[in-house]
C-alpha cells in the first residue's frame, strides 16, 4: 500500500532543509568575516578613570567596526620617554592600530619622524601638529569661552593667575597662546605661574601652594585636568579662598564645581572624540567608509558649565561617565 505524505510533513521537511542551508551559509560567512582589529588607545597620565568618556566613545565605534580597544595608561603625567616605549611596545606586540593622546607633542613628533611605526595611528585630544589625524575640540575656542565666562562673572579689577604647566602638549599650548594673545577684559592684572628649572621636578601642588601663599590673587585659571586637580589640592590643603576657573572634566573638578570652589568649567565632548577618532582611523585604513561625510569635518562640541547647570541631562552624561 502506497503511503501518502501529509502536506504538513512535507512543509516541515522543506523548512528543516532551508534551516540547514541557512546555517551553512551563515557559518561560511563567519569564516569569511574580517578579523577583529586590535587597537591600543595610549593616553598620558596614570588615571584610567580620567579617560572613561574617551574610552566609551572609542569602544562604541569599535563595536560598529569589528574592533577591540585596549586602554593603555602611563605611570607618570608627561613622561614622553615612557609613552614612546609604550608606542613601540604596542606597535611591535600585536596591535593593528594606535590611537594616541600625546604626552609631549614635540618629542612624540620627533620620535615618529625618526623611527616610523609600521601600523596606522592617529591622535586624540593632543597631537603633534603634523599630517597624522587629530580629533579634538577647538582649543582656541574653548579658551575664548573660558575668558568670556570669567568676564561675565567677575569684576574687571581682579588679579588673575594663569597656571603654565603641561604645555608640552599642543592642546594646552594652544589654549595658553589664546589667553596670552587676547585682550584682557576680565582682570586688572594677569600673572603667570610657571615652575622654573629648579622646580620642574617638584610636585606641582607644592609649587601652587607656595604661589597661593606668597601672591594674592582673586582668580586662578587652569588649562587642563592635571593643573585643575593640582590647584584644587593646593587650595583645599591651605583652606584658601580663591576662585578657580578652567578647562577640565575630571571627576575631582566636577566634585569641586558642585562645592563651588571651582566656579566654572569648559569641557570638550570626549565621548565624541573617542568615537569619531577611532571611526576615522579604522575607516581610513581598514574599512570602506560608510558615507562620504568625513567625521573629522564635524567640529567636536564643548560646553561651559557651572554649579547651576552641571546637573542638566546633557552635562551629567559627560561629566559623570561612570553613572549612566
Amino acid at each position: 500500500m502506497k503511503k501518502v505524505r501529509s502536506p504538513i510533513f512535507i512543509i516541515a521537511c522543506v523548512l528543516v532543509g532551508l534551516m540547514i542551508i541557512e546555517t551553512a551559509i551563515y557559518v561560511q560567512t563567519l569564516k569569511k568575516e574580517d578579523p577583529i582589529i586590535q587597537v591600543s588607545l595610549i593616553v598620558y597620565g596614570s588615571d584610567a578613570s580620567r579617560w572613561e568618556n574617551l574610552k566609551q566613545g572609542a569602544a562604541l565605534a569599535a563595536d560598529d567596526l569589528n574592533a577591540e580597544v585596549t586602554l593603555i595608561t602611563m605611570s607618570g603625567e608627561d613622561d614622553a620617554t615612557e609613552q614612546i616605549s609604550l608606542i613601540r611596545r604596542e606597535a611591535q606586540g600585536g596591535a593593528d592600530a594606535l590611537l594616541i593622546a600625546a604626552a609631549d607633542s614635540e618629542v612624540i613628533k620627533e620620535y615618529l619622524k625618526n623611527d616610523p611605526i609600521k601600523i596606522p595611528y592617529a591622535f586624540v585630544e593632543s597631537g603633534t601638529g603634523d599630517t597624522a589625524g587629530l580629533t579634538s575640540a577647538d582649543n582656541a575656542s574653548m579658551a575664548e569661552s573660558l575668558i568670556k565666562t570669567i568676564d561675565d562673572n567677575e569684576k574687571d579689577w581682579i588679579k588673575a593667575a594663569v597656571i603654565v604647566d603641561h604645555d608640552r602638549r599642543d592642546s594646552v599650548r594652544e589654549r595658553l597662546d589664546t589667553i596670552l594673545n587676547t585682550d584682557v577684559p576680565y582682570a586688572e592684572n594677569v600673572v603667570l605661574w610657571e615652575r622654573n628649572e629648579q622646580e620642574v621636578d617638584k610636585k606641582a601642588q607644592f609649587f601652587l601652594q607656595r604661589q597661593l601663599t606668597e601672591e594674592a590673587v582673586d582668580v586662578v585659571i587652569a588649562l587642563d585636568n592635571s593643573s585643575m586637580e593640582e590647584i584644587i589640592d593646593a587650595a583645599v590643603n591651605l583652606n584658601k579662598d580663591v576662585k578657580i576657573y578652567g578647562i577640565a572634566n575630571s571627576s575631582k573638578s566636577a566634585y569641586y564645581l558642585d562645592n563651588r570652589l571651582v566656579r566654572s568649567l569648559v569641557y570638550q565632548d570626549e565621548f565624541s572624540i573617542g568615537y569619531i577618532g577611532l571611526s576615522d582611523l579604522l575607516e581610513n585604513n581598514f574599512r570602506k567608509r560608510r558615507d562620504h561625510n568625513q567625521h573629522n569635518k564635524r567640529p567636536i562640541p564643548f560646553k561651559v558649565v557651572d554649579h547651576n547647570n552641571m546637573y542638566e541631562k546633557a552635562n551629567q552624561r559627560l561629566l559623570f561617565p561612570h553613572v549612566r
